[in-house]
């Protein structure tokens, strides 16, 4: 009987954790936000003093608008230059959910020429 109860218990377990490690897949309208945002940020070569790694909190108003929340950057120069190009420019993405908080990692990548 202890042997029976011992092989549901881990298949119980090894079941769960099969379930739990499975990632959520990307939406497309994410990916689409994702390639909209990398194209407004454009070329910022001429200021960029060294990689750098920064998150970006923002939201999508009612208009259609990228409403910067918040940057995560030690450094001011990021901080501003990414307000700049985001802030209350137009996605024009229809399937992008209204008044959601996103959260995304952005890196800044010094090219060496």
């Amino acid at each position: 009987m202890k042997k029976l109860i011992i092989v549901f218990l881990v298949t119980v377990f090894t079941t769960l954790s099969t379930f739990s490690n499975n990632e959520k897949p990307v939406k497309k309208a994410d990916l689409e936000l994702r390639n909209k945002i990398v194209k407004l940020l454009g070329d910022y070569e001429s200021f960029l003093e060294k990689n750098t790694e920064t998150k970006v909190s923002f939201l999508i108003n009612n208009k259609g608008e990228i409403v910067v929340l918040s940057v995560d950057s030690k450094e001011q120069v990021i901080e501003n230059y990414v307000k700049t190009k985001l802030n209350y420019k137009k996605t024009a993405l229809k399937n992008v959910a209204r008044m959601k908080k996103f959260v995304l990692s952005i890196k800044f990548i010094k090219k060496i020429n």
